[in-house]
């Protein structure tokens, strides 16, 4: 995914055609405030857009562009030669130490991105704020308040301080979901890019099942783990129609955004690394978008969990961001996906060897390739 505007020692040039959304594209998603913003809020900042920002947009680079630009120049990791790529990396500044100013740019440019591309984020949220006494009610039914959260959760995700664990990252879940593909395809709307890779996904799982054993069989039960706002549960229930679908997540707010979204979908509030839940009960089990946001030994317990959930001859799915392929980007991309992903590093979820791990746990037949252009799909069947 080389960028032509980028140099080959990880420079931005600064020539008349350079363009935020061009040099941000394709580095991967998250289920809330993309870490590609900050690298685009940065370009705007600091004056390498060539395109004239318009409306609110123009206020916001008027007013804090000087600012944010200096500060993220700063913050960003130093790379002059290829050779010290990593060492820029291990120095550059973590989201949680970037000033408000900074995240407000990268963040609005998200934000107006959105809306530009037809997503309508801030009515979206304004919508989720609008029910917030219901949220509030489905909250108290669903959270488990026996959890005790690890620290690794309790970090800065996604461009918000407070992590997963409160409202305003669950009000913006619909909408942060929805613009998660934008730059995965070009010429194509939103819609039309998450069906091709969530459909590309569906097939795939649907496909495998038919291979194994018990092919001839409907699944009757499905657990989606890291299931965020539910969307990944209502996708993945559409693989399987007949199974009974069922979202896991650690945060309860995002819990409660999936059940007024999805009340048709049962939700269940858990750490997935134990669940708590009972041993081969499910048919078809899946980790969307999960595993780049853990430590390495958090992975490991969550694979271990599935291989004891799933009913012998059952399949699991793991849907993520390719890390080989981040691993390859320039270093300055690399930061702005990784500044607001605390555990997608190396040692971390760089180090996931996903299908020694799956082999080593029990799994036969580990399959793994492309899903699209940023995200690959592993799937593996629990032996009869």
């Amino acid at each position: 995914m080389p960028d032509p505007h980028e140099s080959p020692n990880g420079h931005f040039n600064t020539g008349q055609d350079t363009d935020a959304t061009t040099v941000a594209s394709r580095i991967g998603p998250s289920l809330s405030v993309l870490p590609t913003a900050t690298a685009a809020a940065f370009l705007v900042a600091a004056g390498l857009r060539k395109e004239k920002p318009r409306g609110r947009r123009a206020r916001v680079v008027r007013q804090l562009g000087p600012r944010a630009a200096t500060e993220l120049l700063e913050a960003r990791p130093k790379t002059e030669p290829e050779a010290h790529r990593d060492e820029g990396l291990r120095t550059a500044k973590p989201w949680e130490l970037l000033s408000g100013i900074a995240k407000d740019a990268a963040r609005t440019w998200f934000v107006q991105r959105a809306e530009d591309r037809g997503i309508p984020w801030r009515f979206s949220v304004e919508r989720m704020q609008a029910q917030q006494e219901q949220l509030e009610a489905t909250y108290q039914q669903i959270c488990n308040e026996s959890i005790e959260y690890p620290d690794y959760y309790q970090k800065a995700f996604h461009g918000y301080d407070g992590g997963n664990l409160n409202w305003a990252a669950a009000h913006e879940l619909e909408a942060a979901t929805k613009s998660m593909c934008l730059g995965y395809y070009d010429g194509l709307s939103w819609q039309e890019a998450q069906e091709i890779f969530r459909g590309s996904a569906r097939r795939s799982i649907a496909e495998y099942w038919q291979l194994g054993e018990r092919g001839d069989e409907s699944p009757q039960a499905l657990l989606d783990v890291g299931c965020s706002g539910g969307f990944s549960t209502k996708e993945m229930a559409m693989a399987f129609p007949t199974a009974s679908a069922v979202g896991l997540d650690l945060s309860p707010y995002f819990l409660s955004v999936a059940k007024q979204s999805y009340p048709e979908l049962g939700f269940v509030h858990a750490n997935a690394e134990c669940t708590g839940l009972p041993d081969a009960s499910y048919d078809v089990v899946t980790l969307n978008f999960l595993l780049h946001e853990l430590p390495l030994e958090a992975s490991r317990n969550v694979l271990k969990e599935a291989y004891r959930l799933l009913k012998p001859g059952g399949v699991l799915a793991v849907l993520d961001v390719d890390a080989k392929r981040l691993q390859a980007l320039p270093a300055f991309r690399r930061w702005a996906f990784q500044v607001t992903e605390p555990w997608c590093k190396d040692g971390e979820y760089f180090s996931l060897d996903l299908s020694a791990e799956l082999n080593a746990f029990g799994f036969l037949d580990v399959r793994g390739g492309d899903n699209d252009p940023v995200n690959a799909l592993t799937l593996a069947r629990k032996s009869i």
